[in-house]
């Protein structure tokens, strides 16, 4: 992002530093329309490990947290990023290790603490407290960034008047660049409505089956650690998942990870649920990663493919008179998916 390299330089620290190339990998989502998803926890930590630094202190690691929550969509972060979370990342993604990893472990009072590693921050022979200060500027830039693209879109949802302003949300929302919180939060609310005033009956027999409606619910907000469950249709018990790759290898892993349940896929692709379900095969096949057995396991499991020709066939179908609720829903969604309503 310009906007991370222009702070750099305004501090007077070099392009190709590390704590620039990693905030310039992390603030992609500050692009309304790209498809990165805002990851604040990894953030916050380089955040306040830098204030502390420029303030000369070293913090326990109970304070890190609760200064990192008070910041701005922090509410719900874990102590993951001070912990391993932060280093594991840096690690992955710029090939460093050791006394160059971000976060480093201290005793204060008899308690663990956290500070930012003096190494990483004098690498290549930069002014320590420039980069310090730099990674201030540049997150707190990130996030007022986000902060007004967030407002933008909770605006172009209330100023929603007709089917026809819906149509076009959901139009964006499927757009190839869009942003992934939003393509969730517009898939969510399309197969809630599509459930809506359908039952299903369940009794001892027969004679004593009742109708019971179905319910759609999400299971947490984009980043939450929810196993990999987006969705869940209550009284089915039928489980979604929300996705934008194809690559057979995530489909597997995420059938692994509830010990091989059927999931439903959303998938932000064009065609038909079993076109899609069909190459993904192939492409299992092709790979040699997996036995024909094991492939026709996992391809069992898939329980239904929904695609963004399925979605928009679901908002072409929303009357008039759903208007209002349906509006009211992304509102909420958006809402508790951003932290406006901590």
């Amino acid at each position: 992002m310009a906007f991370i390299d222009d702070i750099a330089a305004a501090h007077g620290v070099p392009a190709d530093n590390l704590l620039v190339q990693y905030l310039l990998r992390k603030t992609r989502a500050a692009d309304r329309g790209s498809k990165a998803r805002r990851s604040l926890g990894n953030l916050y930590a380089l955040y306040v490990l830098a204030e502390d630094y420029l303030a000369g202190n070293t913090s326990r690691f109970t304070d890190l947290l609760a200064r990192m929550r008070a910041l701005p969509f922090g509410a719900k972060l874990q102590n993951h990023p001070l912990d391993n979370r932060l280093n594991d990342e840096f690690s992955r993604q710029l090939g460093v290790n050791g006394e160059l990893l971000p976060v480093h472990a201290a005793v204060v009072a008899g308690q663990k603490a956290r500070t930012l590693s003096p190494a990483l921050l004098r690498h290549g022979g930069a002014d320590p407290t420039m980069v310090a200060r730099f990674v201030v500027a540049a997150i707190q830039a990130y996030v007022e960034q986000i902060t007004a693209n967030q407002s933008s879109a909770l605006e172009e949802i209330q100023a929603i008047e007709t089917i026809e302003d819906l149509g076009e949300f959901f139009d964006a929302a499927f757009a190839a660049n869009s942003d992934a919180r939003l393509f969730e939060i517009a898939s969510y609310v399309l197969l809630a409505e599509h459930y809506r005033g359908k039952v299903v009956y369940f009794g001892d027999s027969p004679a004593t089956a009742r109708a019971t409606p179905l319910e759609l619910f999400r299971a947490g907000r984009t980043n939450a650690n929810d196993g990999g469950i987006d969705f869940v249709l209550r009284p089915l018990g039928r489980i979604f998942q929300v996705t934008e790759t194809l690559d057979f290898r995530k489909y597997f892993l995420d059938f692994e990870k509830v010990n091989r349940y059927p999931i439903s896929f959303v998938i932000k692709v064009y065609g038909a649920g079993d076109e899609v379900k069909q190459r993904i095969q192939q492409d299992a096949v092709r790979s040699g990663l997996y036995s024909p057995a094991m492939i026709s396991v996992y391809m069992s499991l898939f329980e239904e493919v929904i695609t963004l020709d399925d979605l928009q066939g679901a908002a072409s179908r929303i009357p008039d008179s759903a208007l209002d609720r349906v509006k009211a829903q992304l509102s909420l969604q958006f809402k508790l998916e951003y932290g406006l309503l901590d």
